[in-house]
Formats: C-alpha cells, structure tokens, sequence
C-alpha cells in the first residue's frame, strides 16, 4: 500500500509473511523512485544514502521522535532500501496542503532541540559537513541557476497562486541568494532542512519527524525558520513566531546549548525567512510533475513569499 507524499522515494506499506520467528505486522519501506528526474535528482544530492547514515549511524545518538530503524536492503545496482518501523495505526500524517497549528509547531520545535542540541558546533562528531547537502554553502552557486530556471519555466503555473508583491519577492530572491547565504554566520549543527508539515505525524504524544533525505550541517535557524514560515497560515504566523523563536532557544538551553540567545534566533530567523524560496523554486524542476505536487509547491511559495516579505529578506543582502 503506498503511503506519504515524497517527492524524491516511493513509500509503500508493507504485511510480511514470516518463516520462524515474526516480527512486526507490518513496515515502512521507503523505495528508489521510479520517476526518472526525481531519481535523478535525489542520487545528485546523496538523498538515499544520507538517510540511511542519519538512522544507522546518528539516530543512536539521538532521542528524536522519528520511526525506528529495523534495517536496510541493499540491492545490487541501487540505492538502499530502508525498512522502517510502520507508524500509520498511532500516527497520521500532517498535510501541507491543510493549514498547520501553532500547536503542531510547538510541538516539532521542542524534537529540533533534540535533533540538533547534542551535535552543536561539534562538525567532528557528524564526520565533517562534506558529508551533508547544504543548501547555504557549498551548493549554492549551482542552486541559485537551478533557482532561475525553475523559476522561469514553472512562474506561469505557480506563479498565478502568488500575488504580485509575493511573485517580486521570489523573482528578486533568486537573484541575490548567493549574497544571502554569505551573510549566514554563527553555530553549525544538524538540520532536517526539509522539516514542513508533510514531513511530520502526529500522535497523541506530539509530533514526529520523518524523511531525512536532505540532512545538512549548517544553520540552527533554518528549520525553524522553514517550518514556521511554511506550516501557519501568515496571521497565525504573525502572532506566535516570536513566541515560537523563544521556545526553540529555550529547549536548546535546556539541553545544554549556550550562546544561543533570543536576539540572535530572532535576527537569524529572520534571516532565514528566505529559506523556504531558496530550497523550493528549484526543486519544483527536479521532482515529478504531479497535480498534488504543485499545489504543494504553491502553498509553500505562497506562505513563504509571505514570510520573506514580512520580515524584509532582501534587506539582508
């Protein structure tokens, strides 16, 4: 049965039938797609393998919410098949194409804590920021072209959702993104990078993170920042973001994380309120064209557009 909205994987649920010893009743097996250009895409940024070091060589390190790991298939010729525990009876997923809440935010901003409080500043402990796709350093001067031609082949379709003032803000975006991330400095640490709300259940006991395909080493602002800027519709956004902010520099002080303050998360969110254009625009040329998967592009500019206005991105330049 398939399950999620992935851009880049096939995600199916799978019942076993055991011989000896069972196991689990049934799993989550996330596959290669089988669309030409999302495959593509995904062995040009490393997705496949990269998840699979996130849950066999970092999540033992980690208490995030996140599916467990039961292992992975390696065929011959293709990337890794991960086998991974199977949440849909205690958990439903998220949908960007629904408005998200302040509680869900709440919620998957306390896990970020989690996932990036015990690697802060520490690039050693990760294996160096090589291995990790980063969309603010070393991939950005290729981005920013794939940012242009995405933009220029799909503005007409997406573009239309947008309004004026949100479509300016893209197209000028695009053309000073490499400045922007010069100007990104401070902590490193772990990201999800992709971390919007279909990328997220929800159970009794709050949110779960899941699809780490695009784990980076770079800015503690930047899942913040994407999520809150992605997930609330924008006079939800307006009202609790600060308040937001301050949860995440807490959570992170709890865990031992000093340096952080609420004036430098709040500057640096600000920031990254361009985070959500720069990973989106050019995706859009490099995943299957599906009627889902464009609403979903255009519910994530529009909100985002929104977010990079609000807070003056280009002023960052």
């Amino acid at each position: 049965m398939p399950l999620g909205a992935g851009q880049l994987a096939e995600s199916v649920r799978v019942v076993p039938t055991y011989r000896g010893t069972p196991g689990p009743p049934s799993l989550f097996v996330k596959l290669p797609s089988r669309d030409e250009r999302s495959a593509a895409t995904a062995a040009r940024i490393g997705a496949y393998a990269r998840e699979c070091v996130f849950y066999q060589e970092l999540l033992p390190r980690l208490d995030v919410r996140t599916p467990a790991y039961l292992g992975a298939i390696e065929l011959p010729g293709s990337d890794p098949v991960l086998v991974l525990e199977d949440l849909s009876d205690s958990c439903q997923p998220l949908d960007q194409l629904r408005d998200g809440t302040a509680e869900e935010v709440t919620s998957a901003i306390g896990q970020l804590a989690r996932l990036q409080a015990p690697f802060w500043n520490d690039e050693r402990a990760v294996g160096g920021a090589a291995r990790f796709y980063n969309r603010t350093a070393d991939h950005i001067d290729g981005l920013a072209e794939r940012y242009d031609r995405s933009w220029t082949r799909h503005k007409d379709l997406v573009g239309d959702l947008l309004d004026s003032r949100q479509r300016e803000v893209v197209e000028r975006f695009g053309a000073v993104c490499v400045d922007w991330a010069a100007g990104i400095i401070g902590p490193r640490t772990l990201v999800h990078q992709d971390l919007r709300l279909d990328n997220l259940l929800w159970s009794g006991t709050g949110a779960w993170l899941v699809d780490w395909q695009t784990l980076a080493w770079t800015t503690p602002a930047w899942d913040p920042s994407f999520l809150i800027g992605s997930a609330l519709p924008p006079e939800v956004r307006r009202s609790t973001e600060r308040r937001l902010v301050e949860a995440h520099v807490a959570a992170l002080a709890e865990r031992g994380v000093t340096g952080w303050s609420v004036d430098t998360a709040w500057q640096e969110h600000r920031r990254l309120s361009g985070s959500v254009l720069l990973a989106m625009v050019p995706a859009m040329a490099y995943v299957r064209p599906t009627s889902r998967g464009f609403d979903m592009f255009a519910s994530l500019l529009s909100r985002g557009a929104q977010h990079a206005i609000d807070h003056d991105v280009l002023s960052f330049v």
